[in-house]
């Protein structure tokens, strides 16, 4: 099993994940093999026995299934509610926690991200927080906060013309995505500071990186951030540590584990045969003790393969 697995390491298709993913779970090892399996439902939701086993893991690991968040309590159409200085042109986003609009600033005439949280009340307490420690993040590679109002459940956020990776992977815009150094160095960066301000994102994933223009990476979605070392859930499948299904306080790896992810999935979804890239991937995805340990640690990485990482504007 050890010889297999050593065999498969860096392999990228979903059939290699799923024979890691049994592999692992022959050897007991059930944070791992889920981990595996999270990457494979990501790739491609129907892989026949995936589920299961996710399912099988999960429980054996003692998750439970959360409900579904409803996706419907933020809903808004053509008006931003009485009092707020934003018009709405368009829903851009939409997740558990809240809905995403670009809006027009009309007094000073610019965009901006326009995110309302589903229940005013409830979500009070977690603008308030994300808010705080994105304006104590502030600099290179983190969206800006330009106004909120948390007793209301909104908050504006500064306008990623270019959108999500996500929506850029799926659209196919190498104009924008290649070369792919001229972002991962920016995004590495953005998390070294994080880290050395003390705390974890938590939920690096490609719907929570956005493209201020080419080469121009922000971080966004501090909803989960915590301090190194705390406590706490949450996360998204696919994009969680082998550590953080184990149920392991917050660590800088989680957030390199996640870079390895986006960094996969830019890979996978361009079509690219990148083997310098393929192999930062690897170390990112590695067992814990193999990865780099943090943002400081993995732009050293970049730095040794790539060369010095631009720094995001």
């Amino acid at each position: 099993e050890g010889r297999a697995l050593e065999a498969l390491a860096g392999a990228r298709a979903s059939a290699a994940l799923m024979m890691q993913a049994d592999l692992h779970a022959a050897r007991g090892d059930l944070a791992r093999a889920l981990g595996a399996v999270e990457r494979v439902l990501a790739k491609q939701i129907d892989t026949p026995g995936a589920m299961e086993r996710r399912e099988r893991w999960a429980s054996a690991l003692g998750f439970r299934a959360r409900p579904a968040s409803r996706q419907d309590e933020a809903t808004m159409v053509a008006a931003a509610p009485s009092g707020v200085p934003f018009t709405i042109l368009r829903e851009v986003a939409r997740g558990g926690a809240g809905a995403v609009y670009e809006a027009t600033d009309e007094l000073l005439g610019r965009r901006v991200a326009f995110k309302v949280y589903h229940g005013e009340t409830a979500a009070r307490a977690a603008i308030e927080r994300e808010i705080r420690l994105a304006a104590r993040l502030a600099g290179a590679g983190v969206v800006h906060v330009l106004d909120a109002a948390p007793e209301r459940g909104w908050v504006a956020l500064e306008w990623a013309p270019l959108g999500s990776l996500k929506e850029l992977l799926r659209a196919g815009r190498r104009d924008v995505l290649e070369p792919l150094e001229s972002w991962v160095g920016p995004l590495a960066a953005a998390l070294r500071r994080i880290h050395e301000a003390g705390f974890v994102h938590a939920d690096v994933k490609p719907a929570n990186v956005l493209f201020k223009a080419a080469g121009t990476p922000l971080l966004a979605d501090f909803g989960i951030a915590r301090p190194i070392g705390a406590e706490g859930g949450g996360g998204s499948a696919g994009y969680l540590s082998p550590e953080r299904l184990a149920g392991a306080n917050a660590s800088p790896r989680d957030d390199v584990y996640g870079f390895g992810r986006v960094l996969e999935d830019a890979l996978d979804a361009l079509g690219l045969q990148h083997e310098v890239l393929g192999a930062v991937v690897g170390r990112c995805l590695a067992p814990a003790a193999e990865r780099p340990e943090d943002g400081l640690a993995l732009c050293a990485l970049l730095t040794s393969v790539l060369g010095r990482p631009k720094s995001a504007p």
